[in-house]
């Protein structure tokens, strides 16, 4: 492929890729606001994903994922280690919990559902101070299987997705023929597209979502600050 190729080939994938991204980020925001409402009201939280009123190809569920432990006052959870577990201080120039520590304690809090914590050497309940649960926002998952993707791409080389489509996709009315190795280059990048999305669903299945830069991710997605 000569350099002049690989320039348009480039400049076709980014415009389709920029296409593709600014729609699905509008569909989910419309997606999410439709499932939160539809919760509220009639209690689903989960819808099925068909193509032509036809078999099922996915589903798609809001996720609520559970509040987790954090420290939202450093020098009053440093105080109680120092007081409690005086051990577990480390002592530089400032003086910090020991992030091991740190974690244990979170975590053990998230699993309980508490902001209390239970020494598993003597048995004593702590109240823990400057850490709270704190909820998280509600996501949409996509589910797609294999023959899910399948029946997508068949019906995208097929021309039956209809409003389905980005506008960038849509095809044009023919003019006498095809660009064959076009259509076969986009069909490759589909291809990663759903490879990268299997991947993304399996860490979501993995509980990704528990991840504590989880909530930055999702503000990023959704348009904000990166």
């Amino acid at each position: 492929m000569s350099l002049k190729d690989t320039a348009r080939t480039v400049a076709v994938l980014a415009t389709l890729h920029d296409a593709i991204g600014d729609q699905l980020k509008n569909a989910k925001k419309e997606l999410e606001a439709g499932l939160r409402t539809a919760k509220a009201e009639i209690g689903t939280q989960k819808i099925a994903v068909s193509l032509d009123e036809g078999k099922e190809v996915g589903t798609i569920s809001l996720v609520q994922p559970k509040a987790t432990a954090a420290v939202t006052d450093a020098d009053a959870f440093t105080a109680w280690v120092m007081a409690n577990y005086n051990g577990e201080i480390t002592r530089r120039f400032v003086t910090e919990v020991k992030p091991g520590f740190q974690k244990k304690i979170l975590s053990e809090m998230t699993a309980a559902g508490t902001a209390e914590w239970a020494d598993p050497e003597n048995g004593v309940i702590h109240e823990v101070p400057g850490v709270k649960l704190q909820g998280r926002s509600a996501y949409t998952r996509l589910t797609v299987p294999d023959l899910g993707k399948e029946a997508i791409a068949q019906a995208w080389r097929e021309n039956r997705l209809g409003a389905a489509m980005p506008a960038a996709l849509a095809p044009a009315p023919s003019a006498g023929g095809t660009d064959d190795g076009e259509a076969e280059k986009l069909r490759k990048r589909v291809a990663e597209l759903e490879q990268r999305d299997a991947w993304l669903s399996a860490l979501e299945a993995a509980g990704v979502d528990n991840w504590s830069g989880w909530d930055h991710a999702v503000e990023i997605s959704n348009g904000g600050e990166s």
